[in-house]
């Protein structure tokens, strides 16, 4: 399939939005004990749940973002997705409890499931084999890359803006990629060949 993007240019946008995942993941990790001293202070080990939460918003919207991106074709789904990150992004940012923090964090990982999984049918819809093989290798090294700085840049914007800081840091990625995304890639996934959900 022949793409008005670069080959580059799309390995670098699908690397983003996996990194995107991961950086909502291991950001966290410095953010636990401020979070924990404002919103659970009788119990420190329930604010571990911002992690465990958005996992599992994450695993149950893998189930529902590959369909829809077969029925309504793989853009919408990803800006759709993006758009519902940065709302839940903005709802953990100015939450005043606990339980508000975690059903945000459910709501990030639910849409966050779009740009994970329909970056993948992206690039089966234009590469196969070997190319294939070799767009995933690199896909994936920034994928293993990601986890080991998210902490730090993560302690990086909570010590200059707090907790509340780092989801304000996923609104402004997400955001990015949302832009990138509808302005750069094309429609991967012709009419023709979408199926009903």
């Amino acid at each position: 399939m022949s793409l008005p993007i670069s080959r580059t240019e799309l390995i670098a946008l699908v690397a983003a939005m996996f990194a995107c995942v991961a950086f909502s993941i291991d950001s966290m990790l410095p953010a636990l004990p401020e979070m924990a001293a404002e919103l659970s202070p009788d119990d420190a080990n329930a604010v571990g749940m911002v992690l465990t939460i958005f996992v599992l918003g994450l695993g149950t919207g893998t189930f529902v973002t590959g369909p829809l991106s077969d029925a309504f074709g793989r853009k919408p789904v990803i800006i759709i997705g993006a758009l519902l990150f940065i709302g839940a992004s903005a709802l953990a940012w100015r939450a005043p409890s606990l339980e508000l923090v975690l059903l945000a964090r459910f709501l990030q990982g639910l849409a966050a499931a779009a740009p994970r999984i329909v970056a993948l049918a992206v690039l089966r819809d234009v590469f196969a084999g070997r190319a294939m093989a070799q767009v995933m290798s690199f896909v994936m090294m920034v994928f293993m890359i990601v986890p080991a700085l998210a902490p730090l840049l993560g302690s990086f914007i909570i010590n200059a803006l707090g907790w509340h800081g780092i989801f304000l840091a996923f609104m402004i990625f997400m955001g990015l990629i949302a832009i990138w995304v509808s302005i750069r890639l094309p429609e991967t996934l012709p009419v023709e060949n979408r199926r009903p959900v």
